[in-house]
């Protein structure tokens, strides 16, 4: 795989990181989050799509193939829910008004089940995805596969809608029924997300054919259709495929803006700060929130609105400016002296 073809997917994912930070502060606006939660997600699903494309005449065995993708994804799922755990465990200890025992109990069955604390979620729903997608590439061909993935996504949205699992936040339930509806839910989220990973497929299959002035001409015309996305995701829900807010028609939107932003960076120069973020946006989807990173940096912009009174969208793009460059030491700790912990070798 070229360099360059790296680089852009390292910058998608730099975009998208920076989208969930600008997503997870309070009191932005309803239609902002709205455009940003109709594909931001999504494109995490869409590179891993496109990678698999790239990786599909790979000999190595399925059993290893799988486990790699749980050493990268798993691993990190355990080390950040360990730490969360016992953050919280000891807030229980000190002060059990933060956090109460029954709080602490369905934390630790959130974590156990993989439903996830917090961003966590989305770690368990990308392994069970990425691992169904690879053994359909290897076990099936591809009209087969494209058809089993169609139908899996329809089952998993049929039953979320018959059952009305998007309201499970709100259910009262016993520890024990917590349990089997965090299994069935953590299942149902990668099952959902499977389509996502087929268009990241034919996407690398695009680009790889996109050669020349024509496939220059071709890329900047795929662009514009971030605008039509754009617009569709005003129409549309609130996308969140951690609550399993699923709509069909989330398909096709995030389907435009993920490809009209891929192709956008496909085409623009290089940018390090992106690529940066796109490299370690595991970390910094798993610390920014769950670290309280975006709350401190919030009360800081607080602090200078009340000065200096800001517009709200030069407010929210502030804090999430401030939020990255926050995660910079927090990154270099852990790429430093805990890569162990983020599923590396070494």
């Amino acid at each position: 795989m070229q360099q360059k073809r790296l680089t852009y997917l390292d910058m998608t994912k730099g975009v998208g990181i920076f989208l969930v930070i600008l997503g997870h502060i309070e009191y932005i606006r309803e239609d902002t989050l709205r455009w940003i939660s109709s594909f931001h997600m999504p494109l995490f699903f869409f590179v891993g799509g496109i990678l698999a494309y790239t990786k599909r005449d790979e000999k190595l065995p399925l059993v290893s193939a799988l486990a790699g993708k749980a050493r990268g994804i798993l691993i990190p799922y355990a080390a950040f829910s360990v730490i969360l755990l016992t953050m919280n465990t000891v807030s229980c200890l000190l002060d059990p008004g933060t956090v109460t025992v029954a709080q602490l109990q369905r934390q630790y069955a959130d974590v156990l089940t993989g439903y996830g604390i917090h961003i966590l979620w989305f770690l368990p729903a990308y392994f069970i995805a990425g691992a169904l997608f690879l053994v359909l590439n290897r076990g099936f061909k591809p009209a087969v596969r494209n058809i089993a993935v169609l139908a899996m996504a329809a089952a998993a949205y049929a039953v979320t809608v018959i059952f009305g699992l998007d309201r499970y936040a709100s259910m009262d339930l016993t520890l024990g029924g917590f349990v089997c509806m965090d299994l069935l839910i953590t299942v149902l989220r990668g099952i959902l997300a499977l389509p996502f990973l087929l268009m990241g497929w034919y996407l690398g299959a695009l680009e790889s054919s996109l050669k020349g002035a024509k496939g220059r001409y071709l890329g900047a015309v795929l662009s514009l259709l971030l605008i039509s996305g754009g617009v569709m995701a005003l129409y549309s829900p609130v996308f969140d495929l951690h609550y399993l807010y699923v709509e069909p028609l989330h398909y096709l939107t995030a389907f435009l803006s993920g490809t009209g932003l891929i192709f956008l960076l496909r085409s623009l120069p290089e940018s390090r700060v992106l690529a940066w973020m796109g490299r370690n946006s595991l970390v910094i989807m798993c610390t920014h929130a769950a670290f309280f990173v975006v709350y401190y940096v919030s009360l800081g912009m607080f602090f200078i609105d009340n000065r200096i009174p800001l517009p709200q969208p030069i407010f929210n793009l502030g804090v999430a400016v401030l939020v990255c460059v926050a995660e910079i030491p927090v990154v270099f700790i852990f790429n430093r002296y805990f890569g162990y912990l983020l599923g590396r070798k070494s």
